[in-house]
């Protein structure tokens, strides 16, 4: 009976991936078979223990153990399934919400549309960082905006920018409250009805203002968020070699968990890249300080007041992704000090119901790092000690309860995560995650406010990577990779007594188990190999066509392949070859030229440009046009490429 109920827990969800066209209905049914096989084995998991007897010996609290991190593991998955089930997609909202103010703006002027206050706060990111941002600010084609640069770091250099290119510069006699207080802070000067919070290493796109501020014609929004679009590697896709096929760590987060989020009306700010109605940020205080993620509990102040946030799935900014293993743990760190400091604050709170307590409450920080790390000891334990994670039972319920739960989990995740879920990838990476991130979160829990805002360095501030083992990954992936090898062997060599006392399925059904984990591991231990940066400035994607000016003014026609802030490639038509002394300049499509400093051949044979020094207006250029919107990264995948990431993987182990 197991194998045809495992045959099943395959059969159905790809059957309807099949059958069915990819869309929330096919997701409502893909959950709804989730949710069958997930209660059937928790009624088989709790109605089979015996709570009575199990609690008079150190195998029977192990065996508890194992049953309440199973329930937790599965309550933390509930409330995920909730936020994917059904997606929400605002973009014609957004077209019809742009089409408004347009004509709004053309009929009765400026002063009929809302009026927007860029906001940039800062405290010590490089000028290579947050100038490309401020830059960027100015040239945004909207008619009511101002641009004010939050100084924290009140650096001299940084006001002079700002006054050399028209951007309001706003520092403070303190630091209390950090990014909230920062922006708090400006509250008090700035005087528009809207405003556009970036934080300094997110360029916005020309038509940014446009596609948002419509959305504020309902008077119940408070928070319109948008995606954050990366234009380079973060430290996992780097060091794995897989940029080219697969996306970034948080395009999961931001393509399927927000629009769900957003559909049963629990998205949130994310702290950048977001619309708010300074009216309501003014009625609630402003940001609040009392969590280092006030992006959240903004939301939740916002809910306690009866504003909405909405979610927007499209990318209107395009920003600096973690590029080391430090400065990406530094990130998620705070995120889930902050996370858990949220999770204490509303379980407190009188003004949210039960249903928005639940649908905001940090389970995934409190439970699945924890839970991650627990299912790697469980095999072990079991082959080390002869103890096992179930009170005795035969392998056939295992095969009739336990398999079929796991195959239905893992084939309907295939497709509702699809194309952001690989098997074994997507796991060993939340393990990954789990080794650097356990402590700072245990002791979250404990003392939740012991640690400050930490600011995520990039740019320069990160420059100094070299080629390097992440310790705190490195070392727990290699420790626990041995003891399964060591395991395996044992079994091999039929040194454990294990499969002896519980036979031979259950011992094959822990050997697989340990495999499996000896393959997540061994994905750690390669994450964990920091590969040092190739360039300090990120490529974009162009494909549009350029001419090369030489000494003597003749000119090359061709096709401008990418394009960073320091250099280019490209295509010269057919016709001469010329000596690469000759040229001077890189006109764009929009005329702007560009002095180049250096020029060669590359392997294909294209022209690679290394610019000159750029002045403040030919940075401004160069940004206007690079970061429009209507190019993409030349670093970051423009599909999803399972197959592709899987082979280049696949080198990975075996290079």
């Amino acid at each position: 009976m197991g194998l045809e109920i495992a045959f099943l827990a395959l059969a159905i969800p790809t059957a309807l991936g099949l059958l069915l066209p990819a869309g929330n209905k096919r997701r409502v049914l893909l959950v709804l078979v989730i949710a069958l096989f997930t209660g059937r084995y928790v009624n088989w998991r709790i109605g089979n223990f015996p709570f009575g007897s199990f609690f008079t010996s150190p195998e029977g609290w192990w065996m508890a153990a194992v049953l309440v991190v199973e329930m937790l593991a599965i309550l933390e998955y509930v409330q995920f399934l909730v936020t994917i089930t059904w997606l929400t997609d605002r973009r014609a909202e957004a077209d019809a919400a742009e089409q408004r103010l347009r004509e709004r703006y053309a009929r009765e002027g400026e002063d009929a549309i809302p009026s927007v206050d860029v906001l940039i706060p800062t405290y010590n990111e490089g000028p290579e960082v947050v100038t490309k941002t401020i830059l960027a600010a100015l040239q945004l084609d909207y008619p009511r905006f101002k641009v004010y640069v939050l100084d924290d770091g009140q650096r001299p250099w940084l006001q002079q920018c700002c006054e050399q290119v028209g951007a309001h510069h706003i520092i403070r006699s303190d630091r209390k409250g950090a990014k909230a207080g920062n922006i708090n802070h400006a509250l008090n000067i700035i005087d528009g009805d809207l405003n556009l919070l970036l934080d300094a290493d997110f360029i916005p796109y020309q038509n940014c203002l446009w596609r948002l501020a419509g959305f504020f014609d309902d008077p119940a929004i408070a928070t319109v968020q948008t995606p954050q679009n990366f234009y380079n590697p973060d430290a996992i896709q780097h060091n794995l070699n897989i940029s080219g096929s697969w996306g970034c760590e948080q395009a999961f987060f931001f393509q399927i968990i927000m629009p769900g989020r957003d559909a049963v009306g629990a998205a949130f700010c994310c702290g950048s890249c977001c619309m708010h109605r300074n009216a309501a940020l003014r009625a609630v205080g402003g940001f609040p300080t009392t969590s280092i993620t006030e992006d959240i509990l903004l939301t939740v102040s916002f809910v306690k007041r009866g504003w909405k946030t909405i979610y927007l799935r499209e990318a209107t900014t395009m920003g600096l992704a973690a590029e080391s293993m430090e400065s990406f743990f530094v990130q998620r760190k705070r995120w889930g000090r902050g996370n858990i400091q949220v999770g204490y604050i509303i379980a407190q709170e009188k003004g949210l119901s039960l249903i928005t307590k639940i649908l905001i409450f940090p389970f995934y920080w409190m439970i699945q790092h924890g839970s991650r790390i627990f299912f790697q000891l469980i095999p072990l334990i079991f082959f080390m000690t002869g103890v096992g994670p179930l009170p005795a039972t035969e392998g056939q319920e295992i095969l009739d309860f336990q398999l079929p739960f796991i195959l239905a989990v893992s084939s309907c995740m295939f497709i509702l995560m699809r194309p952001f879920y690989l098997p074994i990838f997507t796991e060993a990476m939340s393990l990954f995650s789990a080794f650097a991130l356990l402590p700072e979160l245990l002791q979250s829990l404990v003392r939740p406010y012991s640690k400050g805002f930490s600011v995520t360095p990039k740019g320069t501030a990160n420059s100094d990577l070299t080629q390097a083992l992440f310790k705190q990954t490195f070392l727990p992936s290699c420790a626990l990779l041995g003891l399964n090898i060591v395991v395996l062997l044992q079994i091999i060599l039929d040194l454990s007594s294990a499969p002896n006392s519980v036979g031979w399925q259950l011992a094959l059904y822990g050997v697989i188990w340990c495999a499996i984990n000896v393959s997540l591991l061994v994905m750690c231990v390669l994450m964990s190999q920091e590969r040092p940066q190739p360039r300090q400035e990120h490529r974009i994607n162009v494909q549009q066509p350029a001419r090369m000016i030489t000494e003597t003014g003749t000119i090359i026609e061709g096709l401008l392949d990418d394009l960073s802030m320091s250099g280019a490639r490209f295509t010269a038509d057919s016709g001469p070859s010329r000596e690469r002394e000759d040229c001077t300049r890189l006109e764009l499509a929009n005329g702007l030229q560009v002095p180049v400093q250096a020029l060669w051949r590359n392997h294909r044979n294209d022209w690679v440009m290394r610019f000159a020094e750029l002045n403040l207006e030919q940075q401004k250029g160069l940004i206007g046009y690079a970061f429009s919107g209507e190019f993409e990264s030349a670093e970051q995948p423009q599909r999803v490429q399972l197959r592709r990431t899987f082979e280049q993987l696949w080198r990975d182990v075996v290079g």
